[in-house]
């Protein structure tokens, strides 16, 4: 059937050589030294320290995350307890009105006594006024009552 191999055409046949010497080459292996232990040990070190100092970095953002996270929280809380003491500020010069407590004590059957009063922190006008009652009246025979200042 070879022969057919290249059609019709006539050709000569090539003959492998077939014949029982064969020649023997020595092949020389070679092998490859692997890396020294020393370099491995040098190797696994750094990759040991590598994934180390990427544990710590993340370690450290996570804990950075949970302060701003906190912070956050904080400056909520700030912020609702700065609206609850303004409205208790305000709360508080409502009800320290003097008017409004001049009709509470009305309503509750109390009498405004002028004499009793002491005023603190008066303007100048008043404290001039004060002391002509006082000299009147000291003039007069009573003696001014002195009433401790209540600071």
């Amino acid at each position: 059937m070879s022969y057919y191999y290249r059609g019709n055409l006539a050709v000569e046949l090539e003959e492998s050589p077939r014949s029982s010497t064969k020649k023997k080459t020595k092949r020389t292996i070679r092998i490859k030294p692997s890396i020294p232990t020393g370099e491995k040990l040098m190797y696994l070190f750094f990759v040991t320290l590598v994934v180390v100092g990427v544990s710590l970095v993340g370690i450290r953002y996570s804990e950075i995350s949970q302060h701003n996270y906190e912070i956050q929280r904080l400056k909520k809380e700030i912020k609702l307890t700065k609206e609850a003491n303004a409205s208790l500020q305000l709360q508080i010069e409502q009800l320290g009105n003097r008017d409004r407590i001049i009709m509470e004590a009305e309503r509750m059957g109390m009498v405004y006594n002028p004499k009793a009063a002491h005023m603190v922190g008066q303007t100048s006008e008043a404290a001039a006024t004060n002391k002509k009652t006082t000299t009147a009246s000291s003039t007069s025979g009573e003696e001014p009552t002195k009433e401790p200042a209540n600071n």
